[in-house]
């Protein structure tokens, strides 16, 4: 149970310190008094309130509830408690009229009219805290900032950094007032500034804050991507209230949100520099179709393979059934924004610190790996990449947002990489049938060459001199079927590198007077879905050189129609490749035996 607004009690002055994980401390006062009413002896806050110019800042301070996250709900203190504290800290605030107050006070309204309608309301929260983080604690800072010094760094409340100019008058480009400089207090000093520092948003401000971006923030803040958990457990308990319920005076939240939690970049942190790539609302529905092409999933999918039945054990209505739009959007969703982040950190730049060299680099690199290890590769090889839309970034506090309203992505060139299946792991050989050893194996015979059983009169490479040798029963048909995992719905190549029989000394064969036979393997290949069901036509017969290890393409281009990857958990399914030899591939003095070492599949990308 979250404390609610009417709970909130103010707490003392140490208990704000401790609020903000600070120890009080004792400093020293100066009884000093200007024209101004202010003195040395006042507090911060008091000196906000006499100095007779900072009077629209006072009733912001004095309304605006202390938070110290965005799901810190226990109240307990306001930011005039805050700067009335024995802790030290500066403070740049602005002058009456040089701002508008209106707006953050509207929204203190705006909140407790949302508290009144609902004591416990997210929404409100989420206003106070905006109050705070945007304006309050973007002018202020813990510790004294000399004034005796030229350009210092400021790490400000809300963790943005801002540039203290003392002998300049300026703050964060803003114009100190000369006559209402350097005002000492018992804790700190105050300025009082001709404007308001502006607030420099983040790239996790800019998707929160800018109505192009309302698409993307919706994704990111919906239910079902972003959840908060109470935690009983990091929450201090007050006392029960006249219903028999804890009213907690510290409540601690936890919060996830499924997408930035898989991205692998912290958005939020200032001391990173990011590029992102993300859709405007007038890009995001091409965004969507271009991408969920590839997570086009089926009505039902067979499921929990049996290798010696050669088929899935769950069929027809035991099959797997889901919502394949939901699933589609969700997965569409997932794959554009937690793969929009790039590491300036990773760019080969003399300075990720300067913008021109950064984004110079992230334009026309050949590739870009985001920070959750997609590969963005550049469909315009050596020319700007286009998935920028030849469009300037939005300069943010710790990056750039490319905020593209044309998503010139080709999933081809990032989410359908190429797919290698070494055959020399038999988890891809999923049934073969009509074959010397599959009463035993089912899964032909791994061999690994050596220097005694390698014929050298055979060329091409063979990685690690391993293959896998599938030899016809008699006069068998024989099939073997090859998984092929995690394929998205889209075109494919198909190739697959065979290795000739003689390969292996073993295996050469003879004629009656001794000389060696040539050994020609026959086969045609197609592709079955989890079904069984044949997609597209079947290959031309290949035939296997006898003299060389080579790579056969299958299938120049075959549309895979459904979806197998991200599926619900727990369920295994997958499309096939089968090769089929039929007894009349094996007469005449040919090879009864194929010979595969792996298999290549490549997404088909348009030029």
């Amino acid at each position: 149970m979250k404390t609610t607004y009417n709970n909130i009690v103010k707490c003392g002055l140490m208990g704000v310190a401790l609020l903000f994980g600070m120890a009080a401390c004792s400093d020293d006062h100066f009884d000093v008094k200007d024209g101004t009413g202010t003195s040395a002896a006042n507090t911060l806050w008091e000196n906000i309130q006499t100095n007779g110019s900072t009077d629209s800042l006072a009733l912001i301070l004095q309304r605006t509830v202390v938070m110290r996250s965005e799901t810190d709900f226990s109240g307990g203190a306001y930011y005039s408690d805050l700067l009335d504290a024995a802790q030290t800290y500066t403070a740049w605030a602005p002058k009456d009229g040089t701002y508008t107050a209106k707006t953050y006070l509207d929204m203190l309204d705006e909140r407790d009219a949302l508290l009144a309608a609902d004591a416990s309301s997210e929404d409100a929260w989420e206003l106070n805290y905006k109050v705070a983080q945007q304006f309050l604690l973007n002018h202020v800072a813990r510790y004294n900032y000399e004034s005796n010094v030229d350009k210092q760094k400021v790490t400000l409340l809300n963790s943005k950094v801002a540039y203290y100019e003392a002998a300049d008058y300026l703050f964060n480009s803003i114009d100190i007032n000369r006559s209402l400089a350097n005002i000492p207090s018992s804790n700190g000093t105050l300025h009082v500034l001709d404007g308001s520092s502006p607030f420099a948003y983040n790239i996790y401000d800019y998707l929160g804050n800018f109505s192009e971006m309302s698409t993307v923030w919706n994704i990111l803040s919906d239910p079902s991507i972003e959840t908060r958990t109470f935690s009983e457990s990091q929450s201090t308990e007050g006392a029960m209230n006249e219903n028999g319920e804890m009213v907690y005076v510290d409540s601690v939240y936890t919060t996830s949100n499924a997408i930035l939690d898989a991205c692998g970049a912290s958005i939020k942190n200032e001391d990173s520099i990011y590029v992102a790539l993300i859709p405007s609302d007038e890009g995001w529905d091409q965004a969507y179709e271009t991408v969920s092409s590839i997570f086009k999933y089926g009505d039902s999918y067979c499921y929990d393979w049996d290798a010696s039945a050669g088929n899935f054990l769950n069929v027809g209505p035991n099959a797997l059934t889901f919502n394949a739009d939901s699933l589609q959007e969700y997965n569409t969703n997932m794959a554009i924004l937690k793969s929009s982040y790039f590491s300036a950190t990773r760019f080969n730049v003399e300075d990720y610190t300067d913008s021109a060299q950064v984004n110079h680099y992230a334009k026309f690199a050949d590739s870009l790996i985001s920070t959750n290890g997609t590969i963005f590769y550049n469909s315009n090889q050596g020319g700007e990449n286009p998935m920028f839309n030849g469009q300037d970034p939005y300069h943010a506090s710790n990056g750039y947002i490319y905020a593209v309203d044309e998503y010139n992505v080709d999933p081809a060139y990032v989410w359908m990489s190429t797919i290698t299946e070494k055959l020399r792991y038999s988890f891809y050989v999923a049934c073969v049938k009509g074959e010397v050893t599959a009463s035993s194996t089912n899964q032909g015979t791994l061999i690994t060459l050596t220097t005694d059983t390698r014929n050298d009169s055979v060329k091409g490479e063979l990685e690690d001199d391993m293959y896998r040798h599938f030899e016809v029963n008699g006069n068998s048909t024989m099939t073997i079927d090859i998984r092929m995992n995690n394929l998205y719905s889209g075109k494919y190549k198909i190739s697959a590198e065979m290795v000739p029989n003689a390969i292996n000394k073993s295996y050469i064969s003879y004629d009656k007077k001794g000389n060696e036979q040539e050994q020609k393997s026959m086969f045609t290949a197609q592709v079955l879905d989890d079904a069984g069901n044949r997609i597209g036509d079947i290959s031309p017969t290949i035939t296997v050189a006898a003299d060389s290890v080579d790579t056969y393409v299958l299938f120049e281009s075959i549309e895979i129609p459904k979806c197998y990857v991200n599926l619900p958990s727990g369920y295994t399914t997958f499309p096939r490749l089968r090769f089929t030899m039929t007894p009349a591939f094996q007469n005449r003095g040919k090879c009864k035996a194929l010979n595969i070492s792996k298999i290549i599949i490549e997404p088909v990308r348009e030029e």
